[in-house]
């Protein structure tokens, strides 16, 4: 499995657009790795985890064909998530070609708030209608906390992250050929229910949420220090090894500091910080 990170920022994308924190003033003199996208991930170029506003941009940048997206997994609908500007470009009225079959994998709540967004975008614009659907070439896939269900080539299976109860936020393992990746951004804790399955799985790639620094959690999501804390766990249950691929990602300025001071800290940890662009095989 080829992972490639679109975007490795939590909501308001890195730098801030109007912040003079030390951090994003670093971001903006040294640009690189402290340069963020809203967090996304694809999948050996056919699974979408996420279709987010920097989604384009970014597959642009990095030599990603979003028409050869088959598989959409949708963690959950708030705006640094969903485009929905993007999405319904799909539609014929847009004079799109050659459009492609996709299957939208979420949990019902996000599915209907994916809806109300589309609806905000174009008031004739409705995913309980049919046809509207099929002018997109849309199947959609509601997914429930525990179930596992086969989407194109991949075994999936959603856990809760507790991150939007109301919606039903989910994180994902998703399984091809012998090879795993555990994808949690957007996670105000790991459950029990992900711990037993992640020792089960042992997963070839862990990827956690790590908006706050240790000590700056305004809630949510989790810190560095609970992704610490979720990295022992993993190595004590057996979950992980020294040849589990760990990463952080959905980076804030909110106690976070700059990349490479942060790969040292997580490094103390067993963990790495990924970055824009980064692309991990396992």
């Amino acid at each position: 499995m080829k992972l490639t990170f679109l975007g490795t920022s939590a909501a308001t994308a890195m730098p801030l657009p109007f912040c003079g924190c030390a951090v994003c003033r670093h971001a903006r003199r040294d640009g690189g790795k402290d340069i963020r996208r809203r967090a996304s991930l694809v999948i050996d170029g056919e699974l979408l985890i996420d279709l987010g506003p920097d989604s384009a941009a970014a597959c642009g940048q990095y030599g990603v064909d979003l028409t050869k997206i088959r598989v959409l997994l949708q963690t959950h609908a708030h705006s640094d998530h969903f485009d929905a500007g993007h999405f319904i470009t799909r539609h014929p009225d847009y004079a799109v070609e050659n459009l492609a079959p996709l299957l939208v994998a979420a949990s019902g709540g996000t599915l209907r708030a994916m809806n109300e967004a589309i609806r905000r975008e174009d008031g004739s614009a409705d995913l309980s209608d049919g046809d509207f659907c099929r002018h997109l070439r849309l199947t959609l896939f509601p997914m429930a906390p525990g179930e596992t269900a086969v989407l194109g080539n991949y075994t999936v299976t959603a856990f809760d992250s507790r991150h939007d109860p109301a919606r039903q936020a989910l994180v994902y393992l998703i399984e091809r050929g012998g090879k795993s990746v555990f994808y949690g951004t957007d996670l105000l804790e790991v459950g029990e229910e992900i711990y037993a399955c992640l020792r089960e799985a042992r997963p070839d790639a862990v990827i956690l949420d790590q908006t706050y620094g240790e000590g700056k959690n305004a809630g949510g999501h989790l810190d560095a220090g609970e992704v610490a804390k979720v990295v022992r766990r993993l190595r004590e249950i057996g979950a992980v090894t020294v040849r589990t691929h760990i990463y952080a990602t959905h980076i804030s300025h909110e106690g976070n500091p700059p990349h490479e001071e942060m790969c040292s800290l997580a490094g103390q940890y067993g963990y790495a910080i990924a970055y824009d662009g980064l692309t991990v095989t396992v």
